[in-house]
C-alpha cells in the first residue's frame, strides 16, 4: 500500500494498478493476508485504485471498483477530503439499504373517549372513571428506504392491553371492572428523517412517521368485583369467574397512528426508540352485543358504554440494514 501511495503521488499514475493488484491478491489469500492486510487496508486500495482509474480517465474502470468497494463496506464514509471527481462518482451509485428488519419490544398505555353511556341506574346520579394498566406489545418492522429523508414501513406486533371502569350505582353498590385484551396490530406508515440518515459519520438519527394501523382483536375477559353497602359497617362482595366478552368488542379497530423516534447506530445496524399515539376511529363496543351476556347485566349492573380508544406507546428496537449497492445514473 506505501508503496502505491508513493507512485500516486509521484505522479507515477500508470504504476499504481499493477501495484494494487499484488496487494489485492495478497488480501484474497487468507494464509498470506495474515498480519499482512487487513479489511481497512483493501479498502484503502479499492478508494486509491478507483482514483487512478479517474485519473487515467477510465471511468467505467473506477466504477467498477468503487462498486467493490461499497460491497465491501456498505456504509463507506466518503472523505472529507476526497478529490471532487470521486465524490461526484460516488454520488452515481445507490448507498441507501434496499431495506430494514428487525425487533422491537416495549409498553403501552389506553386512553378513553366516552361517546355514549349506557347503564342500569340513571347516567346523571352514577360516576365511571376509566384506568388503564401498563400493558405490552412485542414484534418485528421490515423498513423499505425511498430516499435520504422518506422511507415506508410495516410493522406486525402482538400486544396485551388491560384497563379499570369502577362504578358507583344505586347510591349503595361500587363495581370493579377489570378487562384483559390481546391483540395484533399491524401499523403502515410513511417515515421521515430530519437528518441525512446515510452520513455515517453521525450516530444519532431523529425522525417522525404517521400512518395507519389496522388491529384484530384476538381475546377479551373481564374479572368483575361488586361490593354493596349493607350498612355503616357491613360489605357484601360479590364476584365469579373471568369472563369472556370478545363477542361483545368489535373485532377490528382501524387507528391514525403518529409518532417520533431516534436512532443510535450500533455496528451495522440501529438501536431504535421511539413513542407513539393511535387514535381510535371507531366503535370499540359491538352495539348488537351489549346487552348479551346475562352476568354482566343482572349480577354486576354492568353495560358497556359507547368508546373509542386511543393508545400511547413506546418501544426499544433493533433494525438491521440490507445493502445492494448498484449504479443508478
Amino acid at each position: 500500500m506505501k508503496k502505491a501511495q508513493a507512485a500516486y503521488e509521484e505522479g507515477r499514475i500508470n504504476e499504481v494498478p499493477d501495484i494494487l493488484d499484488d496487494c489485492l491478491d495478497v488480501f484474497n489469500d487468507k494464509k498470506a493476508r495474515k498480519g499482512n492486510f487487513d479489511r481497512n487496508q483493501k479498502m484503502e486500495a479499492y478508494y486509491l485504485l478507483s482514483l487512478t482509474y479517474l485519473y487515467l480517465n477510465e471511468e467505467e474502470s473506477a466504477e467498477k471498483i468503487l462498486l467493490k468497494l461499497l460491497r465491501l463496506e456498505p456504509e463507506y464514509r466518503l472523505k472529507n477530503n476526497a478529490p471532487s471527481e470521486f465524490k461526484k462518482l460516488y454520488g452515481n451509485f445507490r448507498v441507501r439499504p434496499v431495506l430494514a428488519f428487525g425487533g422491537k419490544v416495549g409498553g403501552n398505555i389506553m386512553r378513553f373517549n366516552v361517546t355514549k353511556t349506557f347503564g342500569v341506574d340513571d347516567p346523571h346520579s352514577f360516576s365511571e372513571t376509566y384506568t388503564s394498566k401498563l400493558g405490552f406489545q412485542v414484534g418485528g418492522a421490515v423498513e423499505l428506504p425511498l430516499t435520504k429523508k422518506l422511507g415506508v414501513f410495516m410493522e406486525a406486533y402482538y400486544s396485551g392491553r388491560s384497563y379499570t371502569l369502577n362504578n358507583q350505582l344505586f347510591g349503595y353498590a361500587s363495581t370493579n371492572y377489570e378487562e384483559n385484551q390481546n391483540w395484533i396490530e399491524i401499523p403502515l406508515g410513511v417515515r421521515y428523517n430530519l437528518g441525512d440518515k446515510y452520513n455515517f459519520s453521525s450516530h444519532l438519527k431523529p425522525y417522525v412517521f404517521g400512518g395507519i394501523s389496522t388491529g384484530v382483536l384476538l381475546a377479551a375477559s373481564a374479572v368483575v368485583v361488586r361490593r354493596d353497602k349493607v350498612s355503616a359497617d357491613v360489605q357484601r362482595e360479590v364476584t365469579g369467574t373471568s369472563i369472556p366478552v370478545a363477542p361483545m368488542r368489535n373485532r377490528l379497530n382501524i387507528s391514525a397512528l403518529l409518532g417520533a423516534g431516534v436512532e443510535l447506530k450500533r455496528g451495522r445496524g440501529y438501536l431504535v426508540f421511539d413513542v407513539r399515539y393511535y387514535m381510535g376511529l371507531s366503535n370499540a363496543v359491538n352495539a348488537a352485543q351489549r346487552f348479551s351476556v346475562n352476568e354482566l347485566l343482572f349480577k354486576y349492573g354492568h353495560i358497556d358504554n359507547d368508546f373509542t380508544t386511543n393508545n400511547i406507546t413506546f418501544s426499544l428496537g433493533y433494525m438491521y440494514p440490507i445493502y445492494k449497492p448498484k449504479k443508478i445514473r
